[in-house]
């Protein structure tokens, strides 16, 4: 179960390093010195949304919403493993 938390974060993270980021950059958004890289993978993740919706790309609405999905997955596997699973 730990295992699908952290390979659930790698593949998330992969969307972003090589989907959503580029994507906000070539669009000239999502840019956010200083930021630490949950505020930077959050803050693209949101841009591209924005962006794929306005532009109409459904490719780029798909990734958004595996991404999202990917998290709420994640978060619903550490809430067992913490409240749910035996001692």
């Amino acid at each position: 179960m730990v295992a699908a938390i952290f390979i659930i974060s790698f593949v998330a993270t992969l969307l972003w390093l090589f989907s959503i980021r580029p994507y906000c950059r070539r669009n000239g958004r999502g840019f956010t010195p200083g930021a630490n890289i949950g505020v930077t993978f959050w803050v693209d993740w949101q841009e591209a949304k924005e962006i794929s919706k306005s532009k109409g790309d459904d490719g780029m609405i798909m990734v958004c919403r595996l991404v999202l999905w990917l998290h709420i997955v994640a978060f619903a596997i550490l809430a067992y493993a913490i409240f749910g699973g035996p001692p």
